[in-house]
């Protein structure tokens, strides 16, 4: 069976707390790439080693582009439009 890893969004800090597949340690990856203050994220998908930040504007009922990060290297912010 697959172990997978979480990970949640913080809005007051702009991170995304993570806990590694395997592992039980909550780790930090700062988010410089989402905007708090103009955006809002929308949800998190874990794929594999992926995690994909939904982002889009505050006033849009919906995402418009999505950033990645990894559990193996704590780090990322690769954006793709949807």
């Amino acid at each position: 069976m697959e172990q997978i890893g979480l990970a949640t969004y913080d809005r007051a800090s702009n991170s995304l707390d993570v806990v590694r597949p395997g592992e039980s340690i909550t780790r930090r990856i700062p988010c410089y790439n989402i905007y708090p203050q103009n955006e809002r994220v929308f949800g998190i998908q874990v794929a594999g080693d992926d995690i994909w930040v939904l982002v889009g504007p505050k006033n849009n009922p919906r995402p418009d582009r999505r950033v990645c990060y990894q559990f193996s290297t704590l780090s990322g912010g690769s954006s793709q439009y949807l």
